[in-house]
């Protein structure tokens, strides 16, 4: 029987993160247990296997703003915080800074973390694949956690991709020799194949069942289909998409959108398709501590004037629209999403929401996953809801978007885009769209039904719209935020940089503009 992935946290994530060189690439995950004594049973297997998953869920010890993980796990919503529909005053994961353009490369926080925690994972992905075999089982079972090790490889790699572009391409074990600080960078495009392999690799061996904590096949899926997207493949992107839709393993949750964010909706959901999964006492997430209490994260009103009304109008046509009770008639993802002023935090009258003696100068919080049960919260509060990271909402918006690229507003995109919007009773899209005007709606549907959910940063790169809505963004401040063209890629860390000098590395540079 396959070890339950969450209830080995601790012990697993001793083990993954145990090994502690200059250089990220060299860090052997296992290091500190002799080969010769590990290696034996299933068991040593599932526990590698356990480490490797818990990096999903960095930053459980929510005692300060930096333990709490900004940016992994349930501190996931920072990443709103560089994009237009989130603001931050905290220092958490230097994504206050990166949000105004200042970001170098020796910034740290995410600037240096996307970088190192992911070859962290690499490297124990990489552990367990040349590894794995050492152990007696039958292929079809070995296969299964090579799946498992090859999406998750997969999935830091297109983390890498997406932030810094070309990247340090490692497939196996380099069993901390010097080797890495002498490896090139190599080009994006061989690194997104190299990915789309793993991906094709794990959907093929990988379960096709429902998502019970451990990756299936349309966790594969849905992941290459996202590659594919954000690569602009997008008739394969559809094609990978429509197979999930047709497998019909998933569907949309029809239990209250809300519900989605907590505990007590997320056992069995039928649409959660990949998540950080938390089980207090030993592991638990911040995001309640995060959101509700610090107030991390504050939500900009351009976001709150993009919520439709009920009619399916945005608020500058519709007549149901009210200046004087804005946020009556709206799409109620609105409601589930954003805490507006007037609204209870809590539990009783004595808990609504007032920006102004909180403060919070945006006006709004996030609602979103934020279990208003648990108010008033504290550093010791203890959550346990899943950060979700994929849901079959989305594989309906990427197949919407891919196939309108592909091939335009068929009957199809309408059926996937309009189920979305049906599912929280909002009307169906007019008839008779061109696919740019289509386009214009699914990404208004991404926005909305993804909102502050850590996606829109990486929507915006897709769609190349970060180098054009970011500089105009104003935050409660006053000012306008900085995004330098530079901007769509980051810098890797210049200790990475330094240390590849050092050994005459000429094919490891740093990214163009940061030089």
């Amino acid at each position: 029987m396959r070890l339950h992935i969450k209830y080995l946290p601790v012990v697993a994530c001793l083990i993954a993160l145990s090994a502690c060189s200059k250089n990220y690439l060299d860090k052997n995950p296992l290091d500190q247990i002799p080969a010769s004594s590990f290696w034996k049973t299933q068991s040593d297997a599932d526990l590698a296997l356990a480490g490797i998953y818990n990096f999903l869920v960095i930053g459980n010890d929510a005692t300060s703003v930096s333990s709490a993980g900004a940016g992994w796990g349930g501190g996931s919503m920072f990443w709103e915080a560089i994009a237009d529909n989130g603001y931050t005053q905290s220092s958490g994961g230097s994504f206050g800074s990166i949000s105004t353009g200042v970001i170098e490369a020796t910034t740290g926080g995410m600037q240096s973390q996307a970088y190192t925690v992911s070859y962290q994972v690499i490297a124990a992905c990489n552990n367990l694949l040349d590894n794995i075999g050492r152990i007696p089982m039958d292929t079809t079972t070995m296969n299964q956690y090579k799946a498992e090790a090859k999406f998750f490889r997969a999935y830091y790699y297109f983390l890498l991709t997406q932030l810094y572009g070309d990247c340090v391409l490692t497939l196996h074990t380099l069993n901390n020799s010097n080797a890495s600080a002498t490896l090139p960078r190599v080009a994006k495009a061989i690194v997104v194949d190299t990915i789309l392999s793993d991906l094709s690799f794990a959907a093929a061996h990988l379960p096709n069942t429902t998502y019970n904590g451990h990756v299936v096949r349309a966790t594969a899926l849905g992941y290459e289909a996202k590659v594919l997207l954000a690569n602009d493949a997008w008739q394969q992107s559809a094609t990978i998409a429509q197979t999930i839709i047709t497998e019909h393993r998933f569907s949309l949750f029809t239990g209250g959108y809300r519900n989605l964010f907590f505990r007590s909706g997320q056992t069995g959901n039928p649409e959660i398709m990949f998540s950080a999964n938390y089980l207090p006492p030993n592991l638990y997430s911040p995001s309640d501590w995060l959101y509700s209490y610090l107030n991390v994260i504050q939500v900009l009103q351009p976001l709150v004037n993009d919520y439709e009304c009920s009619d399916g109008l945005p608020i500058t046509q519709s007549p149901l629209y009210n200046s004087a009770k804005p946020y009556v008639n709206r799409d109620p993802r609105l409601a589930a999403t954003i805490l507006v002023p007037g609204v209870w935090r809590g539990t009783t009258p004595n808990t609504a929401f007032n920006p102004a003696t909180v403060p919070v100068p945006s006006g709004f919080l996030p609602k979103k996953g934020v279990d208003s049960t648990r108010f008033p919260t504290t550093y010791a509060t203890q959550s346990d809801q899943s950060w979700v990271f994929m849901r079959y909402a989305e594989v309906l918006l990427m197949y919407a978007e891919a196939q309108n690229e592909a091939i335009g507003p068929d009957a199809t995109v309408y059926a996937a885009i309009d189920s979305v919007r049906q599912r929280v009773g909002m009307p169906v899209l007019p008839a008779g769209l061109s696919q740019s005007a289509m386009r214009t709606r699914i990404q208004h549907e991404r926005r909305i039904e993804l909102a502050m959910e850590g996606q829109r940063y990486f929507d915006l790169k897709r769609w190349r719209l970060d180098r054009v809505l970011m500089p105009l963004v104003k935050d409660p401040t006053n000012a306008y935020r900085s995004f330098p063209l530079r901007d769509t890629l980051w810098p890797v860390p210049q200790s990475e940089v330094d240390i590849a000098n050092g050994y005459g590395n000429k094919g490891f540079y740093q990214t163009p503009g940061w030089n």
